[in-house]
Order: structure tokens, then C-alpha cells, then sequence
């Protein structure tokens, strides 16, 4: 099997209490396409997962928030988890990080209830964008537009729902995503 996104540096967004699910299907739907996927985290060292009902896996954090740059990798996936996502949200280094990719039209992936680091980040404006209902009317006064389909893509930028129905629909849609983008990249 030819894998499309060799050589490719995916970055995830994540620190301790991201959605653990997100993470694991995200990862491994990449890494199987071959790229390389790198945890950035406020967090030195490990970062915990929450699978839902308690504190799940530890994982090796490869770079700090206040350091990387967008730059650096080729796309972005942001997975669900309110605790990571609260943490997230309180440096202004995170604004600084999706907005790198969001300028640079590189793809980035929102899961979930991540929709809301967007919104904070001030990247939605003029955006279509699909994710839990309770997000809806903080995507609408950040200036994007709410779909109500499972997955949506409004051009680098995929968003969806990514509830326990469709999560692994959403992972598949974001590999193929990311395949594509790589895919023009390579040929401009």
C-alpha cells in the first residue's frame, strides 16, 4: 500500500484532558497514511487523555505551545476534550499557532467541541463549520456559518460533530482531507 502522506508533519493540539478517542483515531488514521504526527501541548514532557469517564493514557509531548511554530508541520488536528481545550485557552500562544495554519491555507482539522478554541482564536469568520449543537451560537458570533452535516469542509479547514456516531466517519473524511491538500502541495 502506497502511503500518501510520507514525509508529511502533522501537529495536534493537546494538553492534559484532550478526548483520548480523538486522539488515538486521529493518530492512527494518519500515521497508517504515513505521516508523521507530533503532540504540541502548554504541557511539558506527558500529556493525560480522558477516555470519558476518568483519566486515560499518558502520552509523550514532542513540543511546547510557547515555542513551536506553525511553520514547522504540514496540518493541524485539534481533538475534543473540555479540559484541554479550557487549559488551551489560556495562552495567547494557542491563537498565535492556529492562526500560523489558518494564514498559510494549511489544513487544519476541528473535533467536536474544539470548534470553541476557533472561535476564540477569532478564526471563524466567514467560515462554515459543522460540530456540537451547544457550539452553534458561538460560531455564529464569531462571524461562521453553522451546517448541520456530520462532516464539513470549507476549503483547508474540516469540522464536524465527531459524537460516538460519527467520529470515525469524521477521521476517515480528515485523512482523506489531508491527502488531498498534501497531494496539491506537492504539485504547486
Amino acid at each position: 500500500m502506497v502511503k500518501s502522506m510520507t514525509g508529511f508533519k502533522i501537529a495536534v493540539l493537546a494538553a492534559n484532558g484532550f478526548d483520548e478517542k480523538d486522539l488515538t483515531l486521529a493518530q492512527r488514521a494518519l500515521v497508517d497514511a504515513g505521516a508523521s504526527v507530533k503532540i504540541v501541548s502548554t504541557d511539558q514532557g506527558l500529556v493525560n487523555g480522558w477516555d470519558g469517564r476518568g483519566w486515560g493514557h499518558n502520552y509523550a509531548v514532542d513540543a511546547q505551545i510557547n515555542t513551536a511554530l506553525g511553520v514547522d508541520y504540514d496540518a493541524l488536528v485539534l481533538p475534543g476534550g473540555q479540559r484541554s481545550l479550557d487549559k488551551l485557552k489560556l495562552t495567547a500562544h494557542t491563537k498565535r499557532f492556529i492562526g500560523s495554519f489558518m494564514a498559510a491555507m494549511k489544513p487544519v482539522a476541528v473535533m467536536g467541541e474544539a470548534l470553541q478554541l476557533m472561535a476564540d482564536a477569532a478564526h471563524l469568520a466567514d467560515r462554515k463549520v459543522a460540530g456540537p449543537d451547544f457550539c452553534r451560537a458561538r460560531v455564529e458570533e464569531a462571524g461562521g456559518t453553522w451546517s448541520g452535516e456530520d462532516v464539513c469542509i470549507d476549503h483547508a479547514l474540516i469540522s464536524g460533530a465527531c459524537d460516538a456516531e460519527t467520529k470515525e466517519a469524521f477521521v476517515q473524511a480528515m485523512a482523506a482531507h489531508f491527502e488531498r491538500h498534501m497531494a496539491l502541495s506537492e504539485a504547486a
